[in-house]
């Protein structure tokens, strides 16, 4: 491809953009763009232009520069309140397909920083339709830079979390740099969003914000359960695909958002919807606390013994070490009587038995050694009879 076809491809797209700006607004504007940038694109099939996949690169940073000015599309004033289907799915979905569709075109092509530039900007704007559409309904239709709750942003969280998996699959089928430290910067992301906004900002024990009615199925289970187990599957999943310190981290974090869904849950147990810290603790609710942690501790060892999961194995002896420090420094100087000797003794069985269990993994582990070195010592002796 010579100079000249470079820059009639790239002036055209510009002299395009110039009408469809001086001739349309709003979403039709925004779709328009999108549409002749993705066609560059699809003219590589009868043209093998290096240039075409960059101008579609190029109406994919015009139509975010005009998202950024205008996220609604269509004004403030024209959105439409229903949730879903309304001008932002169009507007920010339309680009995305288009985008996607690109990407999985340019699949095989030999021109690597385009086609992953592509891959980044078809992922941004799916991650982007999702979370818009998620901010709109979650808000009475109104988009605006308030805090969003704790149910919201366990959403945000739980897509995170997907497209992680969803990124390393596209990565098994089509290795990508951008799939595949795309999706760990995604883990990460959601993991710094849980430490920040889960356990700390949007936290019901803090912010006092109201847990429901219903228990089990309240704000805990979406601000804490559901995302706590999406990580565990997430480490699951990435077992035999990402690094054992990311892999880690994500069992970690799901352990860790177990720990907070299992203290509120006790909480509400014994002080209703409202757990907020101005309520104080009670005796009964104190020693639950050091049951649930100790119960959570074992069963994290057997899950960690069972799936061979050292992550899960040192956060089980991270938690039970929590509780025993709590027996030993708030038990004993808050509770009172037979809570207090209860504590005790519950502790020192739960002790007894962790020691019996890696006793019996010991043992277990030592036979198995003991059998195999019997059978390297029969195996040659057999050897020599027969011969």
């Amino acid at each position: 491809m010579d100079i000249a076809s470079g820059l009639l491809a790239a002036g055209s797209f510009g002299l395009f953009v110039i009408g469809l700006h001086a001739w349309t607004d709003g979403l039709a504007t925004t779709l328009a763009v999108a549409l002749l940038g993705a066609g560059y694109t699809f003219a590589t099939r009868a043209r093998s232009w290096p240039v075409l996949p960059w101008i579609t690169v190029g109406s994919a940073i015009v139509v975010l520069a005009r998202i950024a000015w205008e996220p609604t599309i269509v004004g403030a004033g024209n959105l439409s309140t229903t949730p879903v289907f309304n001008a932002l799915l169009p507007g920010y979905g339309i680009p995305a397909l288009l985008l996607v569709a690109s990407a999985y075109l340019l699949r095989a092509s030999s021109a690597t920083r385009v086609r992953n530039l592509l891959q980044a900007l078809a992922s941004l704007f799916v991650l982007l339709t999702l979370a818009i559409l998620v901010r709109h309904a979650m808000n009475g239709g109104v988009l605006d830079s308030s805090v969003p709750t704790l149910a919201e942003q366990s959403i945000y969280t739980l897509l995170a979390i997907g497209a992680s998996g969803i990124f390393m699959t596209l990565d098994t089928k089509s290795p990508s740099p951008v799939f595949r430290y795309g999706g760990m910067a995604l883990g990460a992301l959601s993991m710094l969003s849980v430490l920040s906004a889960h356990l700390a900002g949007l936290n019901p024990y803090f912010s006092g914000e109201l847990l429901g009615r219903i228990p089990v199925f309240d704000l805990l289970f979406i601000g804490y359960l559901l995302p706590g187990v999406a990580y565990a599957g997430l480490a699951w999943y990435a077992r035999d695909k990402r690094p054992w310190p990311y892999v880690a981290a994500l069992a970690v974090g799901g352990a860790v958002l177990a720990f907070a869904w299992a203290s509120l849950s006790v909480r509400r147990f014994w002080q209703g919807e409202n757990v907020a810290d101005w309520k104080g603790f009670l005796q009964g609710e104190t020693y639950t606390y050091s049951v649930v942690w100790l119960v959570l501790g074992v069963s994290l060892l057997v899950a960690g013994s069972r799936f061979d999961a050292k992550s899960i194995r040192i956060a089980s002896a991270v938690l039970v070490f929590i509780a025993v420090l709590k027996v030993f420094l708030i038990d004993m100087s808050n509770l009172e009587g037979f809570l207090r000797a209860l504590s005790f003794i519950g502790l020192g069985g739960v002790l007894i038995g962790i020691g019996l269990f890696y006793q019996r993994i010991l043992s277990n582990t030592g036979n198995g050694g003991r059998a195999d070195a019997g059978a390297a010592t029969i195996g040659p002796d057999e050897g020599t009879s027969r011969a």
